[in-house]
């Protein structure tokens, strides 16, 4: 039991301390939070998980499986982005959704992530969904990096009809 304690410790410092340029599009993250829906319905709990990576074949590649309130979402996304001046990007990705108890659909993501000093960032997204428009949405955070590749996020998401409070861990590469 030690060693395999061990041998994560060791692979989170090892990846902890890589690559000092980390993609800010290449990256491992956690978020959790609450959802407060308008209409005064009962709140309910959001949780992400999501694997981004920057390819030099295909430039963006994203997949996330998310927690909506009990409902899922599995979505699998192709996309690129483009460096603005030295500390900004913007990016698209369009997702095709795979729901738990629905139809399938696609939704369009447009973002801008933007570094205001070396340990704080900035991100802000719109997404639009084919089918369900009820989950449009413009979400807003704020990142602190620790290190150069692991950060904590509080974001802020608004839709029509509901609103997500959340935390985000994430690992960049």
């Amino acid at each position: 039991m030690k060693n395999i304690i061990a041998t994560g410790v060791a692979a989170a410092a090892i990846s902890l301390s890589m690559n000092a340029n980390a993609s800010p599009l290449t990256f491992i993250d956690y978020t959790m939070g609450n959802i407060d829906y308008d209409s005064g319905a009962d709140d309910g709990d959001y949780s992400a998980f999501t694997v981004s990576i920057d390819t030099l074949v295909i430039p963006l590649i994203s997949i996330e499986s998310i927690d909506f309130n009990d409902a899922d979402i599995l979505k699998f996304g192709i996309g690129a982005s483009a460096g603005i001046g030295r500390a900004s990007q913007i990016y698209g990705l369009v997702h095709y959704n795979d729901y738990d108890d629905e139809d399938s659909d696609f939704s369009f993501r447009v973002g801008l992530n933007s570094s205001l000093t070396d340990r704080v960032e900035a991100r802000l997204s719109y997404t639009m969904y084919s089918d369900q428009d009820t989950l449009d949405n413009t979400k807003l955070s704020l990142g602190y990096y620790f290190t150069q590749n692991f950060s904590l996020a509080g974001n802020y998401q608004i839709a029509d009809d509901y609103n997500i409070m959340s935390a985000t861990a994430r690992l960049s590469f």
